[in-house]
């Protein structure tokens, strides 16, 4: 699993996150994907999730970091759930209210071409529990 293809393609979201290249960013998601922002505020749909991240970083003070530990993907014919120790690091923000470690979940759909997008981006895993989604 280490060489899986999901693997491959969260690392590529990942940098492009980190290096500010939204348009990149959001050709990793599906046309009508969810983006929790924080708990409590969803987007949903690639220009939202594109504006939303823009934001992310801005409030990141342009310096996020954003990386991956272990890693379950668990795949069912076209769809993938993948649990994932995120790490989320911004050497210019030091004072965020947000957890700097999570345990995300993703849900992937591979496309007819073959390719790996993300349908629910929720870096903030079973966090949102409790919390009005």
């Amino acid at each position: 699993m280490d060489d899986h293809t999901l693997k491959q393609e969260i690392a590529k979201a990942d940098k492009a996150i980190n290096e500010r290249d939204f348009d990149t960013v959001v050709s990793c998601y599906t046309e009508e994907a969810v983006l929790v922002v924080k708990p409590g505020t969803l987007v949903q749909g690639r220009e939202a999730i594109k504006v939303a991240h823009k934001k992310i970083s801005d409030y990141f003070n342009n310096s996020l970091n954003v990386s991956q530990g272990n890693m379950v993907i668990i795949e069912a014919g076209d769809i993938a759930l993948v649990l994932s120790k995120t790490y989320i690091e911004s050497p210019e923000k030091l004072d965020s209210e947000f957890t700097t470690e999570r345990n995300a979940i993703y849900v992937y759909i591979k496309s007819t071409d073959g390719k790996w997008l993300c349908a629910i981006d929720n870096s903030y895993g079973v966090e949102l529990l409790g919390t009005n989604v």
